[in-house]
């Protein structure tokens, strides 16, 4: 029997500044109210007070839910997209997560219509590596692509799925873990160099690893270490440029960069486009 007690919803940690903020709120005009009132007129203001806390509940709880409609409808629309553009051999593993979500694979799908490369890296394998094969099977049949992960489960997970939709040959998969490297003086935690060696330049570079959680400004590395490696005409794709701390690598790059322009396709994790100016 289903237990009605139980619920799958759960507080965001964006919201949770929202609830502490306007419940400290509550609380300091409750109490000043104290000061100024007694008696029935206490209890009229703490009850003016309950609803416009309320009022103002139930407004951001309609906010948040027509921005996750609309979230999802986006979502939708891109996968109507994918399946419409590319010949699916067999299902895709879930696009939910911590895996590339629909907005980002449809906008690396279209880059590789657009340009057309002829040599793709990714850093992060997983659902997008298999959707970039297809694009490339279909839009680019020259086009070959590397795709590099720290964990050797998730570089083996991804090279069976390839095998699925017999894509293998199109995608070599490199297990490269996180080592130290140093980078103007820097010291980062990131793929391992003797796995990043390439026989041409790259085309298109799709950012979405390594983890954030493994340090601060875990991808910055990814720009500076692979320049020289990149083609004049590249196009870079970044993921989850809607953290303060993606946003920030961006703005290093292009402050190091200063050719670099970029344009960002709105979705809820945030995906970004850098390519030189024309």
């Amino acid at each position: 029997m289903k237990n009605p007690f139980k619920t799958t919803s759960a507080i965001k940690h964006a919201d949770w500044p929202y609830i502490i903020q306007h419940f400290l709120y509550y609380l300091l005009l409750i109490l000043a109210s104290s000061f100024f009132f007694s008696g029935i007129n206490l209890i009229i203001a703490v009850c003016i007070l309950t609803a416009f806390l309320l009022l103002v509940t139930f407004f951001h709880i309609y906010r948040v839910q027509k921005e996750e409609n609309e979230i999802q409808t986006y979502k939708i629309q891109a996968l109507n997209e994918l399946y419409n553009l590319i010949q699916i051999n067999a299902p895709l593993p879930k696009m939910t997560g911590w895996a590339a979500t629909p907005e980002l694979s449809i906008t690396i799908l279209k880059q590789i219509i657009k340009h057309k490369p002829t040599f793709v890296v990714e850093l992060g394998s997983g659902v997008s590596t298999i959707i970039n094969c297809y694009g490339l099977k279909n839009y680019s049949p020259a086009g070959k692509l590397i795709s590099i992960d720290h964990d050797e489960k998730y570089a083996q997970k991804t090279a069976d799925e390839l095998k699925i939709h017999r894509l293998q040959d199109i995608a070599d998969i490199r297990c490269a873990p996180l080592t130290e490297i140093d980078l103007n003086g820097k010291s980062y935690k990131w793929y391992n160099p003797e796995k990043l060696h390439f026989s041409k330049k790259i085309d298109l570079l799709v950012i979405d690893g390594p983890p954030f959680s493994t340090q601060k400004d875990a991808r910055y590395p990814a720009i500076p270490f692979l320049f020289n490696h990149l083609s004049e005409d590249a196009v870079i794709v970044m993921h989850d440029t809607n953290r303060d701390e993606e946003s920030s690598i961006i703005e290093s790059w292009l402050n190091d960069f200063p050719f670099f322009t970029i344009s960002k396709i709105d979705s809820d994790k945030g995906v970004t486009i850098i390519k030189r100016k024309s």
